[in-house]
C-alpha cells in the first residue's frame, strides 16, 4: 500500500505574510470555538436537530485548523523569529479552543449516554411486556426463555 506524501507547506516570504498567516489561524480558532460552543449549548438544551447542521461547519473548520497547524509546526522557528508577539495571543486562543473542545466532548458523551440509557430502558420494558407471566414450580415467576427475546430496531438518524 502506497502512502501519499504531502509536499511541505511553503515558507513565509516576509514577516507580514507570517503575521497574516497567524491572524488567519486565530480567526479559524475563533470560528471553531464558536461552533463548538454553539453545538454544546444546543445539545445541552436537547435541540439535536438544530445542532445537526453545525456538524458540516465543524468538520470543515477542523480540517482547515489541522492544515494550518501543520504549516505552523513546519515553520515554527521562522514564525517565532518573525512574529513572537503574535504567537502569544495564538497560544491563548488555542488554550480557549482546548477548553471549548473539552466541554463539547463531555456534553456529547453525556447526551450519548443518556440516549443509550433510554434505548436500553425501552428495550427492557418491551422485553418485559413480551415475557410470559406464569409461575414456576418454586412459586416464582420464571425468566423468559432466550428465544422469547426480540430485537428492538433503532433508527440512528436525528
Amino acid at each position: 500500500m502506497q502512502q501519499s506524501i504531502r509536499p511541505a507547506p511553503p515558507p513565509f516570504a516576509s514577516a507580514n505574510e507570517a503575521i497574516a498567516f497567524i491572524e488567519g489561524l486565530r480567526l479559524t480558532i475563533a470560528e471553531l470555538t464558536a461552533v463548538l460552543t454553539e453545538e454544546s449549548a444546543l445539545v445541552r438544551a436537547a435541540r439535536m436537530k438544530a445542532a445537526q447542521p453545525l456538524e458540516t461547519r465543524k468538520s470543515a473548520l477542523s480540517l482547515r485548523y489541522t492544515a494550518e497547524l501543520a504549516r505552523l509546526k513546519a515553520h515554527a522557528p521562522a514564525l517565532r523569529a518573525a512574529a513572537p508577539h503574535v504567537l502569544a495571543s495564538l497560544e491563548a486562543d488555542n488554550a480557549m479552543l482546548g477548553k471549548a473542545l473539552e466541554v463539547n466532548l463531555a456534553v456529547l458523551a453525556t447526551a450519548h449516554a443518556v440516549a443509550e440509557g433510554i434505548i436500553r430502558q425501552v428495550a427492557s420494558t418491551v422485553q418485559a411486556s413480551r415475557a410470559p407471566s406464569a409461575y414456576g414450580a418454586n412459586g416464582r415467576t420464571s425468566a423468559p426463555p432466550r428465544r422469547a427475546a426480540a430485537p428492538v430496531a433503532v433508527i440512528r438518524t436525528l
